[in-house]
This record gives structure tokens, sequence and C-alpha cells, in this order.
């Protein structure tokens, strides 16, 4: 491995790389949406990083090349991602799997670097120490992205559309151990 992981603060060239990457990521295919970067920015600045336990990393080579980025944070009632999906789940599962949860909001990694262990390592590195007793996340069910969280032990909680008309989402779930992190 001749990349490591850093923490990402919301300014900067990492920043900036990692906004380049999570824009290429996004510009493939099943996404196609190379202006979602620009929405990732504001959302991070502006609304999600004044959440409670937001972190962000990236994964960098050598003298500042980001090749991944990955954030979260804690979910809550009245944020709209948490309440969309507790509405989706039954009573008892959004208890199970949102009453205590660690949203991993987003994960990129620059295609030419993806298979390489970059996204499962910013994963893990963002749930180490979290106490919150489960992860959950939403991942389009075209995408291969479900196939790397379902090896890091995430499972499949409901199969979902955040619009009408859009493409179905996996909502999907891990249960942390009690010292934070990645059973």
């Amino acid at each position: 491995m001749s990349w490591r992981i850093e923490r990402l603060a919301t300014d900067g060239p990492l920043f900036e790389g990692a906004i380049d990457v999570y824009s290429r990521a996004f510009a493939q295919p099943p996404y196609s949406d190379p202006g979602r970067g620009d929405e990732i920015r504001s959302r991070m600045v502006e609304v999600h990083c004044l959440r409670e336990g937001y972190r962000a990393f990236c994964a960098v080579e050598g003298e500042g090349c980001v090749l991944g980025m990955a954030y979260g944070y804690h979910g809550l009632p009245g944020q709209w991602w948490h309440d969309t999906v507790a509405a989706a789940l039954s009573r008892a599962a959004a208890n199970r799997w949102l009453s205590d949860s660690y949203e991993v909001v987003e994960v990129a990694v620059a295609p030419e670097h993806q298979g390489r262990g970059v996204g499962a390592s910013l994963i893990r590195e963002l749930l180490d120490g979290r106490p919150e007793s489960t992860a959950v996340l939403s991942t389009r069910a075209d995408s291969r992205a479900h196939v790397l969280y379902g090896r890091l032990g995430f499972e499949i909680l409901t199969t979902m559309r955040f619009a009408p008309r859009g493409a179905p989402f996996y909502v999907m779930g891990l249960g942390l151990n009690a010292a934070g992190g990645v059973k």
C-alpha cells in the first residue's frame, strides 16, 4: 500500500482533490452525474460538517494525490435521510438500525483506483472508535458498491427509492462492536 489515510478538512488542496475524485467517480455509470461534486462540496461545508460526529477522511498517495474520500456523522431524527429511511423500515427495524446510528454519507474512490482496498480502508477508518451501535448507508442497487459494503459486513435492510421515479437503492446496516468500528 503506497497510500495513507488522512483527516479531510473542508478546505484546502486535499479537500479540492477529494471533490475532484468524487466528481470523477460519480460521472461514471450508473450515476453519470459529473456535476454532483459541487452539490457535495456545498453540503459538506454548509450543513454536514456541523452535525454531531462529523468525520471525513481521504486516501492520499505521495505529496497529496487524493485517491478517495469518505465522510459521515451521527444520524438523528429531523435529518432528511434518517427520516426518509425510517419511514421505509418497519418500526422495529428503524429502532434497531437508526436509534443509535452512524451514517456513512459518502464514499468515493477515483475510478482508476477502485478495487484496490482504498474504499474499504476509508470506511474502516471512518468507523474506527465510533460509539454508535450501528452504521448505516444507502447505495444504488445497480452499482458495484454494495459488494464492497457486503464484504465489510453490511447487510441489506431494504430496497427503496428516494424519489418516485428514481433509481432503487439498497439501505444497508452494520452492527458496530462495543469498542467502536467494524466487527
